[in-house]
């Protein structure tokens, strides 16, 4: 009985792993690799070059401008000269620019780097368009349970090492992190290169024309832009002070070692995975009602989050229980939203209108950076989570009455 059931869920995934999905989600899977060893201490790594509490939120908002300016010219690229030629020149400058962490001295170099790599990620559209293109119809939902399985694996084991080389070798440490994500995202780029297949070349070249040709389509831009009001505004200001300051709060406020928060951002990612295999099996057809489920699951375990703050309690399980759940739950809110626009867009704008929601999901990001910086450093820890989970909840009501009407 558990035989056949593992052969028919191998077969399932089998089915949705093909050509351009089994190229990306090995793609992801090694960047996240390399990922994980630096991400979890990025802002605890600003600091320790000499920044601040708010220079990291001041250096995160610029970062995130910078992207947010460039995927405008990255989806009309996507949808110009095509989906893979745009990946790969991007994949190259970002692969590069790892090692120009490794080298940084000071926190305003760091942050000139920091604005650098996130441009250069202007290929954003044409990762989610070549995606969009090439998932079976009838398993979309499944496709993007999957994909974002892969690069949630790492992070099961590789932020216990990189806060082991933190905490053993202090900065030294993290500058053999991102050689080795350098070394590996040039490993990426040549597997890109050589496995994707182009899925849309786009004939007209000419941008102004690019531009007129998205009036046609106004009735489903104005869907669109119900989601992206979600997903750039209300959703990025209530993961705001984690994703800004949830080392920092781990570490500085609440005692942890850095080792000792690798093994947090570990374990809370086995949530992630657990419920993206769980969903797929269930293979839900509608993705509405566990989209509210898990957008909801994340305010709660943000109010979670600032319970350590305000009282003596055991703060390893509950921090663990809330990162687990906002782990599981971001992935489904993801998977669900990408499912629901992969169904309303069609392919021949998919570059433009992805790079679009791109832009305003980061401008939105940037804004929320500077937000939570001041929350983070005018008030005090718990409320600026406790502020965040309410938020949530705004979101969470918004977003119902939007997909209901």
């Amino acid at each position: 009985m558990i035989i056949s059931t593992l052969r028919k869920f191998w077969s399932d995934i089998n089915e949705i792993l093909t050509g351009n999905v089994r190229i990306m989600a090995l793609s992801w899977f090694l960047f996240a690799l390399s990922g994980a060893l630096v991400q979890p201490f990025f802002t605890k790594y600003a600091k320790d070059l000499g920044a601040t509490d708010l220079d990291v939120a001041r250096m995160r908002m610029v970062a995130m401008l910078a992207l947010s300016l460039s995927l405008i010219p990255g989806g009309f690229l996507t949808d110009t000269i095509g989906r893979v030629k745009t990946i790969l020149i991007g994949t190259l400058g970002i692969s590069i620019i790892q090692f120009a962490y490794a080298m940084a001295t000071d926190w305003r170099i760091f942050a000139v780097i920091w604005v650098i790599d996130f441009a250069f990620h202007f290929y954003q559209p044409a990762l989610n368009a070549i995606v969009m293109d090439s998932l079976p119809k009838e398993k979309t939902f499944n496709g993007f349970l999957i994909l974002n399985i892969f690069p949630n694996v790492p992070y099961l084991f590789m932020p216990i090492v990189g806060g082991y080389l933190y905490d053993h070798y202090g900065v030294v440490g993290v500058r053999i992190s991102f050689v080795l994500s350098g070394v590996i995202s040039l490993i990426v780029f040549v597997l890109r290169m050589r496995g994707f297949q182009e899925t849309f070349m786009g004939i007209n070249k000419d941008f102004s024309k690019t531009i007129i040709e998205l009036t046609g389509y106004i009735p489903i831009l104005k869907k669109s832009l119900k989601i992206f009001f979600f997903t750039s505004i209300l959703f990025q200001l209530t993961n705001s002070v984690i994703n800004t300051y949830g080392a920092i709060y781990g570490i500085e406020v609440l005692g942890f070692n850095k080792t000792t928060w690798g093994f947090i951002s570990s374990v809370s990612n086995v949530g992630g995975i657990l419920s993206l295999l769980i969903l797929f099996r269930l293979n839900i057809r509608n993705p509405k009602n566990v989209l509210m489920l898990s957008i909801g699951a994340i305010s709660v375990s943000l109010f979670m989050m600032s319970i350590p703050y305000y009282m003596e309690t055991p703060k390893l399980p509950i921090v663990l229980a809330a990162l687990f759940i906002i782990n599981l739950s971001s992935n489904i809110v993801n998977s669900s939203i990408s499912t629901l626009l992969t169904r309303l867009i069609p392919q021949e704008i998919r570059g433009r209108t992805m790079s679009i929601k791109g832009s305003l999901d980061n401008a939105g990001a940037s804004l929320a950076s500077i937000v939570a910086g001041y929350i983070y450093s005018s008030l005090n820890p718990g409320e600026a989570f406790l502020i965040t989970s309410a938020i949530g909840l705004v979101g969470l009501f918004y977003l119902y009455l939007s997909l209901k009407t």
